[in-house]
């Protein structure tokens, strides 16, 4: 799905970029930007789901976040003819956390009781609550739906427990909720009477840790580099298309090449500054790439960028780790490559 979406997302970037772009186009290129950055955060979060992606621990604004994931659900319960009420702390304290999955928990509460407040009456209100309680940031979110019978209520973080009808829930839901709070040493609970709503209640620690603070800041602009001779190297042609076109503008020579062992012979014959390479492709690998670079080539092989639209495992991770090497996820964001690009060639990453 990455792959696609490099085309999806990057030549509406750069159409948006155009000068002699109507206005309404630009507005419509807008909206397919942003749909494939959506679905892209989605793949991200699937990932997440499946425990294939490392938790991604930063400095984060929680009410930010919950209304971030409200306006997800906005349509959906203006069409459901569900009132929202938000009362968000403003002196809530930022804190450590992985911000998707916390999302991911969001999420799940609003749409449970969206549902249990449409099937019950077809309308309802739902009230989300921050606010600080010394160092822990507790939130809520109430519904005046049917409510969850006292049986039950010591049932619902187990796993595949569900009170719907077969086909309508996995039971999964509030189970890994409940995983990725306590993952946040944090704890959920619930509150609940029949005919009287349900509230769920989520307390987080706030974590300040030093060396993260510095997150916040923006970055220092990166020297734009001299032109460069560069070859990309990936198996997919729209990836070919949309990298060539990107550094050709920044006034870069490109060559492509959509295999390793190609490659290596491209740079046998030729002279190139940098190699933009996808991880995982058929035959010879960007990293076994890299590693025949470092017997003919170390200088160069300190040039290689890695681009990856994949699931990282262990030994992948590793091996950037020892190596130092860059590495950019798919679906490539323009400024991201140019920065990294730029800091290769001059010598700075």
């Amino acid at each position: 799905i990455n792959n696609p979406l490099v085309g999806v997302i990057g030549f509406a970037q750069l159409l948006m970029e155009r000068k002699d772009i109507p206005e309404d186009a630009r507005e419509e290129l807008e909206i397919i930007h942003n749909g494939g950055q959506r679905v892209a955060d989605i793949v991200k979060r699937l990932l997440s789901f499946a425990r294939q992606q490392k938790p991604e621990r930063s400095y984060v604004n929680v009410n930010e976040l919950i209304e971030a994931t409200l306006k997800l659900r906005a349509y959906e319960m203006k069409t459901a003819n569900i009132e929202l009420d938000t009362r968000l702390d403003s002196n809530l304290s930022w804190t450590m956390a992985d911000a998707g999955q916390l999302q991911q928990v969001f999420l799940n509460l609003i749409v449970n009781a969206e549902k249990a407040m449409s099937q019950a009456s077809g309308k309802g209100k739902l009230t989300v609550r921050t606010e600080a309680k010394g160092e822990t940031i507790r939130i809520s979110f109430k519904d005046d739906g049917p409510g969850i019978a006292k049986e039950n209520i010591g049932k619902i973080f187990n796993p595949f427990f569900t009170t719907r009808e077969v086909g309508e829930g996995t039971g999964l839901g509030l189970s890994i909720c409940h995983g990725i709070i306590a993952e946040h040493r944090g704890q959920i609970y619930v509150k609940s009477k029949l005919g009287k709503g349900t509230t769920f209640v989520m307390e987080l620690p706030v974590i300040a840790e030093k060396e993260q603070v510095g997150m916040v800041e923006p970055a220092a602009e990166v020297e734009k580099a001299k032109t460069a001779k560069i070859l990309v190297v990936d198996d997919e042609e729209i990836n070919l298309q949309y990298l060539s076109k990107v550094l050709g503008g920044e006034g870069h020579e490109v060559d492509t090449v959509d295999n390793g062992a190609e490659a290596l012979e491209m740079i046998k014959r030729g002279r190139y500054n940098l190699i933009l390479a996808d991880i995982k492709m058929p035959g010879m690998s960007g990293i076994e790439l890299y590693r025949k670079l470092e017997e003919i080539a170390r200088s160069l092989a300190d040039r290689v960028v890695f681009i990856t639209g994949d699931v990282m495992g262990e030994e992948t991770r590793g091996f950037l780790s020892r190596t130092g090497a860059n590495c950019i996820t798919k679906p490539v964001d323009i400024k991201h490559l140019k920065e990294v690009i730029s800091s290769v060639l001059n010598g700075a990453g």
